[in-house]
């Protein structure tokens, strides 16, 4: 019940922005990260806009469009928040993804909610296809 309650909260913006603000350890300075995190993001648009983020900072920010074609603005950093808008799809995810991790063991499933687990992109899968297509059209040639 409390994670129906909680995904209708979410899906219908009833959570104010302030209770959604997730916070993370900036561990390095930002130039030493190979991969663009939500939390470096967050530091690069602090710094951007003249606030000076780096190691050892607590960064704290809100996904706001994590669809969004420039991965920085699919965060926004908490100082710079001017709207209530969030990502309600990326906050349900983290919600269902984190239900799923600790009540799996007593049955919960994100199926039973209506929602299916993102299928993981993996470039082996992709070549292990194309080699079983490559093997079926080499037999069907002889």
């Amino acid at each position: 019940m409390y994670i129906t309650h909680s995904i209708d909260k979410i899906m219908n913006g009833e959570i104010q922005i302030t209770d959604l603000v997730i916070s993370k350890l900036l561990r390095q300075n930002i130039e030493k990260y190979r991969s663009l995190f939500p939390h470096v993001a967050a530091a690069i648009r602090l710094n951007i806009s003249g606030v000076i983020a780096g190691r050892g900072d607590n960064i704290q920010y809100v996904h706001s469009d994590s669809n969004h074609a420039d991965p920085l603005q699919r965060i926004t950093p908490a100082k710079l928040i001017s709207s209530e808008e969030y990502d309600r799809e990326k906050y349900l995810e983290m919600l269902l993804d984190s239900a799923e991790a600790v009540l799996s063991v007593f049955g919960f499933n994100r199926s039973s909610y209506g929602f299916d687990r993102k299928k993981a992109y993996h470039w082996w899968n992709e070549i292990y296809q194309q080699r079983a297509k490559d093997i079926e059209s080499a037999k069907s040639e002889l």
